[in-house]
């Protein structure tokens, strides 16, 4: 096939990356504090900007413009990670828009030889001169046999050596997951800047008070709102916590002492593999509190002792626990227009857009809310010094049941060391034993749990009603009563004065 050269004022696309051993170097300085986060980013990116100085330099004896692709900060080795600027260089030479590829080398460029057979297809089909040149002074020149023969065997050989860097920094992580060791990384919010294995007591404050807010009934929202009231910001981004943020920091495993790896708490016959840093949760006796971690698991997976839980933010106190004294339906709380604008009150009313629903009932909101909030706290409060709305709580009835199956996997534990069980029994066995004892704790968690009303504290009760979110104070509404129906106004009248006695509390 006779190949033509490409147009003279095509450009030669400039391909620029920071390789594997760069990026580990960086973040093994910046793990270590020897470098902030910040200083290694710099790094990174003069990397990449010193990059295009040289394949500026590799382009110019062919005389033709550079057109510069960078996936800064991006890995060539892993699979599931996409280079977008590599993917739309392989676009425009597949649509003859570059008259070739240059590069400081060819380990910036592919890292898996699939990347390169890509490329290496349109070299041999295209039907012009394509130019393929790197800086290295070796011949991967992927428009001859040999060039593309020592491409392909430099690639794989790349290759072969990310697999293996990746199995024994794979392999050094896990040991030091079964040991407890600390493996570095960003630096978690509750730990001291300058000695990650110690608490930062404020931080560390504020945390527990996020956590047990969220076990008390605060949804996620409420709680990534009230962590930027404080003023908490993530010290890797530098801005509030995120909602995504807020859960990681709130579900965190680091908080009770327990190691994690890849997603998952370590485990032994005695129970977690703890970490070599200092808890900020912890029993008066200074062990980490491991039931409230249980506890939160619980609450994570949907099992509360709380009672049943709003699925989306709800603003008014009283929206669907209001019903309709014609016909039944919950009320929902609605901004009260006056005007064409918006005022500063709302109301609860019956929504005719349900088909089971009247929509003639109405009353003021701030009137009922105000009414039911001077009930419910007389009651909880009274219940919770006087203990008599739900009895302490006992011992848990399935403390043997679960005493049972831990000793069961310790014995096939046992077994297995001892070399006495086959590998597909073990697996399947330990599993299933496994599964039966994280449900037996989370029972455990969700049945020892204070109920809402308990939990009234002295703390909270010299905040007050107003002291809690709207959420908690839902649990609390919810704990002393089955629902309020709003009567007709009597004789059928609409409008006036607001009447307490259309008000009927159902008590549970």
């Amino acid at each position: 096939m006779t190949r033509k050269d490409p147009a003279p004022d095509l450009p030669i696309g400039g391909y620029c990356r920071i390789s594997e051993a760069d990026l580990l170097e960086i973040r093994r300085a910046v793990e270590a504090g020897l470098i902030t986060a910040e200083e290694g980013a710099e790094l990174e990116r003069k990397g990449v900007l010193k990059q295009r100085e040289d394949v500026t330099q590799i382009a110019e004896p062919f005389g033709r413009p550079v057109k510069i692709y960078e996936d800064n900060n991006l890995s060539a080795f892993k699979r599931n990670v996409r280079r977008p600027d590599f993917e739309n260089m392989v676009k425009d030479l597949e649509a003859g828009k570059l008259a070739g590829i240059v590069g400081y080398d060819i380990d910036r460029i592919f890292r898996q030889p699939r990347d390169l057979e890509r490329v290496i297809d349109h070299y041999e089909t295209a039907r012009t001169n394509l130019i393929f040149k790197t800086g290295s002074g070796q011949n991967y020149d992927l428009t001859t046999s040999d060039g593309r023969f020592s491409a392909r065997l430099f690639v794989s050989i790349a290759n072969k050596s990310s697999e293996d860097a990746s199995r024994r920094i794979k392999r050094e992580v896990q040991r030091k997951a079964q040991k407890g060791e600390y493996h570095g990384g960003t630096h978690p919010y509750g730990w001291r800047e300058d000695d990650r294995s110690k608490v930062d007591h404020k931080a560390a404050a504020i945390i527990r008070q996020i956590v047990d807010a969220h076990l008390a009934g605060d949804k996620m929202a409420t709680c990534m709102e009230n962590l930027a009231k404080a003023g908490v910001v993530n010290p890797n981004t530098g801005k509030p916590f995120t909602w995504a943020g807020t859960k990681t920091l709130i579900y965190r495993a680091r908080s009770f002492g327990i190691r994690i790896y890849q997603g998952e708490p370590q485990t032994t016959a005695d129970g977690y593999v703890m970490g070599d840093w200092e808890p900020i949760f912890t029993t008066p006796d200074g062990e980490p509190d491991i039931d409230k971690y249980e506890l939160l698991m619980a609450r994570k997976a949907g099992k509360s002792a709380l009672g049943p839980q709003d699925k989306s933010s709800v603003k008014y106190l009283l929206s669907r626990i209001v019903r309709c004294g014609r016909c039944g339906y919950p009320m929902v709380g609605k901004t009260v227009w006056i005007r064409g604008k918006k005022s500063g009150s709302f109301a609860y009313n019956c929504n005719k857009a349900y088909p089971d629903a009247c929509g003639k009932m109405g009353a003021s909101g701030p009137r009922v809310d105000e009414l039911i909030k001077k009930l419910v706290w007389t009651q909880a409060v009274a219940a919770s010094k006087e203990r008599l709305l739900a009895p302490e709580p006992g011992t848990w009835a399935r403390e043997g049941e679960l005493k049972d199956v831990e000793e069961e996997i310790a014995e096939l534990k046992a077994l297995w060391a001892a070399k006495k069980v086959r590998a597909a029994s073990y697996v399947v066995t330990l599993d299933e034993l496994e599964a039966q004892h994280m449900a037996l704790k989370a029972d455990r968690a969700v049945s020892t749990a204070t109920p809402p009303i308990r939990a009234i504290t002295p703390e909270l009760m010299k905040s007050g009603w107003e002291g809690l979110s709207v959420e908690r104070q839902r649990i609390i509404v919810r704990s002393v009563l089955k629902a309020v129906i709003i009567h007709p106004a009597r004789d059928g009248m609409r409008g006036g004065a607001f009447d307490p006695a259309r008000v009927e509390p159902v008590f549970a």
